[in-house]
């Protein structure tokens, strides 16, 4: 992910050492059928074709990259990159691994990026789309995607509490439900009135 002429790591600027060399892989790449080189990391492997610049990450490893740079961009968030799914041409690939065709999604609902995913093995990634994934996360990307997510599930539940009192409401409101729905709303009112009362105590009694 660094430039062939730098000398410090433009992730953790740390000093680079020598360059990784791949090894012999069995897998070949899904869009050209060339022979993948591998390249073992802690938690899994990258599989490489030299050839078209695509690029099958496992899983695991994956995730230890994007924990990584994730981590990064918290101590310096910058703007996220910005790339148009529509330049990406619509297209389905088997995984190397197992050939059951891959899923296709938006990295993070919102990076323009579309990755295609092995929900078994891993996530491949056409030539040069990692590094954009990388630095999507790195600004703060996906954990504003995450923080999306959150409010849009609360907003459905609160739509669905909602809903479910107003049903209620609406069978009270019938003639034969108005002491029933006058009972509803003095439990409500208690309930209120309890709460407050509550909240009082507690104010007192830390003070």
């Amino acid at each position: 992910m660094n430039p062939a002429e730098g000398v410090l790591c433009t992730g953790c600027g740390r000093e680079l050492g020598l360059e990784p060399v791949g090894e012999p892989d069995v897998y070949s790449c899904p869009d050209c059928r060339s022979p993948f080189q591998q390249f073992r990391g802690g938690a899994g492997t990258l599989h490489d074709c030299g050839r078209c610049g695509g690029q099958f990450v496992d899983h695991a490893l994956l995730r230890d990259l994007l924990d990584q740079r994730e981590a990064y961009g918290r101590v310096a968030p910058r703007p996220p990159p910005k790339h148009n799914p529509l330049s990406t041409p619509l297209r389905y690939i088997p995984c190397p691994l197992c050939a059951e065709i891959m899923l296709r999604k938006n990295f993070g609902r919102s990076s323009g990026v579309i990755i295609d995913v092995c929900t078994k093995h891993g996530v491949w990634f056409d030539r040069g789309e990692l590094p954009r994934v990388l630095d999507f996360v790195e600004a703060g990307g996906l954990e504003l995607a995450r923080r999306r997510e959150l409010d849009a599930e609360h907003e459905r539940e609160r739509r669905e509490r909602v809903r479910h009192v107003e049903e209620s409401l609406e069978g009270l409101r019938a003639p034969a439900g108005v002491r029933g729905f006058n009972r509803l709303r003095r439990e409500y009112e208690l309930t209120e009135a309890t709460l407050s009362l509550v909240g009082y105590l507690a104010d007192v009694l830390k003070d």
